[in-house]
């Protein structure tokens, strides 16, 4: 029997329409864009891809996995047009800062603190008469 197409990509030519867009895309742009929270099945649909004809680039920080690279872009968007698909714009996550150059702001200045005038509570004491 053979395989009907439903029209909607599966996981590998969706990982394939984010990494279309050329250069380098992180990790965190894939998870948005793909809107996909199992992020460590993505080697197996990159692996999945390589056998398809896609070379990928995987870009590192010391051991752990920064980003991925799409090397032949031209071929593989020849591929996904052939599919009947087109690549996925970038998602950017406007709350992912993770130091202060990235914001390109400066540190300000420190000031001296002036004491705060604070008015002392005005406390009454309460007299209670025993009698017997």
């Amino acid at each position: 029997m053979a395989r009907i197409k439903s029209g909607k990509p599966i996981r590998k030519e969706r990982l394939l329409q984010v990494l279309a867009n050329g250069g380098v895309i992180t990790k965190r742009q894939i998870e948005l864009t793909m809107q996909y929270q199992a992020m460590y099945r993505i080697p197996t649909e990159l692996w999945k891809l390589k056998k398809m004809g896609a070379i990928v680039k995987s870009h590192k920080d010391g051991r752990t996995v920064v980003g991925y690279e799409l090397l032949n872009v031209d071929e593989m968007k020849k591929l996904l047009t052939k599919s009947g698909f087109d690549v996925l714009p970038l998602v950017s996550d406007e709350n992912d800062v993770k130091a202060l150059s990235d914001l390109n702001a400066k540190p300000a200045k420190a000031k001296a603190a002036k004491p705060a005038k604070v008015a002392a509570p005005v406390i009454e004491d309460e007299v209670t008469e025993i009698t017997e």
